[in-house]
Order: structure tokens, then sequence, then C-alpha cells
């Protein structure tokens, strides 16, 4: 049974929200789990609400680690974001998170050191922005068929990243939202991030980010969707059977992105003799790498394009990626769940400044999903996330729709300041 750990309704402390908080936190084992419900601003209000403090600690730290004369740089970005392309529901959902974050933290938490003003709403819709400013890195692989138990799909990944604060490391969440229309999603993400950089569905379609190795463009031309966001599309309309489609129709309507990406879709259609695919995303637009026969490996910079074994040049990506292809092929006896996080931990990274934030194996048509955060170890230091606890968690529990208490039901909250985590 899922442990509730705390549920807003109308409270009557100092921190109290403009509307009703659709949305709980529930915590297992060390994942902490945010669902929120409802219209997009319904959702954005509520994850605001509930977590948004740790992302204005989060870039409150930032500016406290940058040194004083890039400040002027970090402003000038703020001009930026009129590139940022937002849906008409996603801006509804991330102007709704910012009310959220405001109402808990108050106006005075906002201020950020070194630049004399609040955090806003337009610093929101740049950290939405993410992937057209800095390109993400990782690791990871589906295999399926002869390389698996049971020939059943598995799916894992590594999500490795600058540490940009220790506290925005520190209190990544499980995001599970739970939309009035479309499928309900869950992503492995830091706060106050929309987008699906690490997630899956209720019918079990996962969808990974990868850093690409196609061409780039020197400025981002006209203003472009966020490839998050993108990705979080693919999830509210695809179930097994439509998620390659679908991901081949938003990944065309992006048109050429500015960097580069590879996005790895896995179906878990056991009728399908392909149930991952990864999809370009670059300067060129979009388009699909061939599956291999029974196993599809993604790397920065490298994915499997149907040669077994691949051919592979140098560097740290193609290292990785060669690690990743031997622990699945030189194998005795079909993957399993621990063989899978045993090969995420060869190429897992764990350095001060740069690190596996978080990981998941999931095997999509057996409802399962294991999931790990980075953190700080027993001195306080962070640490990889897959030197973490892992979680395991049912699909079936995971979006199951939990009635909300009502206010008589739930004890009001005390007045938090920026940091606490709701």
């Amino acid at each position: 049974m899922h442990q509730l750990l705390l549920v807003l309704a109308t409270v009557t402390t100092a921190a109290e929200p403009a509307m009703d908080v659709r949305g709980h936190l529930e915590q297992h084992g060390e994942t902490r789990i945010v669902h929120v419900y409802g219209t997009p601003a319904e959702m954005g209000y509520a994850h605001g609400w509930l977590v948004g403090a740790d992302f204005v600690t989060g870039i409150k730290q930032l500016f406290e680690i940058m040194p004083p004369s890039t400040h002027g740089m970090a402003e000038m970005m703020r001009g930026w974001t009129p590139m940022i392309s937002l849906s008409p529901a996603h801006r509804q959902e991330l102007s709704a998170m910012y009310r959220g974050l405001l109402d808990r933290v108050g106006e005075e938490g906002l201020m950020l050191p070194g630049v004399n003003r609040p955090l806003d709403e337009t610093d929101l819709i740049l950290w939405n922005g993410y992937d057209m400013i800095r390109a993400v890195g990782c690791s990871g692989f589906t295999a399926w068929g002869e390389q698996t138990v049971g020939g059943q799909p598995i799916t894992a990944r590594t999500l490795d990243l600058a540490v940009f604060s220790p506290h925005w490391v520190e209190t990544q969440v499980l995001l599970v939202r739970h939309p009035d229309e479309g499928f309900a999603t869950a992503s492995l993400t830091p706060v106050c991030l929309l987008g699906a950089m690490t997630g899956i569905n209720e019918h079990g379609v996962c969808t990974f980010l990868h850093d690409g190795n196609g061409p780039k463009m020197d400025a981002v031309l006209e203003p472009e969707r966020p490839v998050m966001l993108a990705m979080l599309d693919i999830l509210q309309q695809a179930t097994p059977e439509t998620a390659q489609q679908i991901a081949k129709r938003e990944l065309e309507a992006q048109g050429p992105f500015p960097f580069s990406y590879m996005i790895r879709v896995v179906d878990g259609n056991t009728s399908s003799p392909a149930p991952a695919h990864t999809w370009h995303l670059d300067a060129d637009g979009s388009r699909p790498a061939k599956p291999g026969r029974s196993l599809t490996v993604t790397t920065n910079h490298a994915t499997t394009c149907g040669d077994e074994p691949p051919r592979l040049r140098a560097g740290d990506s193609y290292a990785r990626y060669a690690l990743l292809y031997k622990a699945c092929e030189s194998r005795r006896s079909p993957l399993d769940v621990q063989a899978v996080w045993q090969a995420l931990g060869k190429v897992a990274q764990d350095h001060r400044s740069f690190m596996t934030l978080h990981a998941l194996v999931a095997q999509p048509c057996l409802g399962e999903l294991q999931v790990c955060f980075a953190g700080t170890d027993e001195h306080g230091r962070l640490q990889s996330a897959t030197k973490r606890p892992i979680t395991t968690l049912r699909l079936e529990d995971l979006f199951a729709t939990k009635p909300l208490p009502t206010a008589e039901d739930s004890t009001p909250p005390q007045p938090v300041t920026a940091g606490d985590d709701g």
C-alpha cells in the first residue's frame, strides 16, 4: 500500500493556496513521488505548491555557486525565452506552476542572490526549455526476444548531467501526472520540469532522451517546442500499438532542431519485431534509426543502426556503448533485472560536478518499474544514483487514481520557506 505523506487542500496558515491543490506527495523508500491531477492549470498549481520551494532553493544555490562575472550572462539568457514555443496547455501548466510556488514560498522567498530580483515565470520557462540550451547526456538499452528471460522487453537508462546545485540533485522526484485528457504519465525529473526526459505512461510506453550525433545549428532560427515537451506529448497519446507512429508524427512536427538528440521510444509491443526504436532529431530534422535484432543500445552520440556488432569510433561515449553491448551480448544466459542493473553500473558516472542523477529499469509487459535517484551518503556527500537504493513499483499502483482527502481530513501544514520539500 502506498504511504500518503502529505495532502494539501484548503489551509488556513500564512502559506495559503489560492486554489485547491489537486495533488499529494508519497514516499516509497528513498523515492519521492509527486501526484498531480486534473486540468493543466490544476496539475501545474499542485506541482508548484507541493515541491516548488525545492526549485527556488536550487536556483538560489546555482546563483551562489556562479561567479559574479557570469550573472550578466544568466540575465541575458532570459531574453531568449521567446524562442521557446509552448502550446496553450503547456503554458497554462507552467503559469499555474509558478503561481503555486509563489503562493507557497512568498515574494520575499523568491529573491535571487547577486542579481537583485525575484525568481519569476520567465526563469521557469527558461528551465523548461533547457534542452534547447544545453544537451542532455545518458546511456541505456532495450533488449527483447532471445536476449531476455521469457523474451519480454526490458529497458534501462541512466541520466547523466552536470550538478548545478546539490539541492537540485537531491530533490528529484517521480512526477506522476493524472490529466483529465490523455494518458497518465510518470517521469523521473528535477522539480518543476514539465517535460519528460525519462518517462513512462500508464500503458508502459517509455521515452528516453539521449545526446545525439547529428548536425547542430549555430543559432536557434525560429521558436521551437522543447524536445522534452514533445516527448511528454508522445506519452500522453501513445499505446504500445501506436507509439512509433505518434513519435514519428510529433518529431516530424519539430522540424530542424538546434541541438542533436536521439529519442528512444519503447513500446513494449510483443507482436512487433522490434519493441524499441531510436529517433534522430537534429538540424536535418527527424528520422528513425534501424533497430537491432534483439538489442538496441543508445549512449551519447551512438545508437544501434541495425549493425551488430556496431562499428564504433574512439571516445568516451563509444566506450560506454561497447561496455553495454558487451554486457548484454556476452552473457551465457538471458538478461534479467539484476543483470540489467549490473550493466548500467558499468557506465554510470560519479564525479563531483557530473554524475548519474537517476536510473530506471522497466519491464513494460510485466507492469514493473525500478528507479533510483542520486542522493547523499552517510558523510553528506553526493552519490551517483546507481549506488543508491532501488525502489520497485507496479505501474497499476503508480497510475491508480487515489481520492484526494477533503480539508476536514487533512492536517493544515506549517508555513514553509524555500528549501522545504512541501
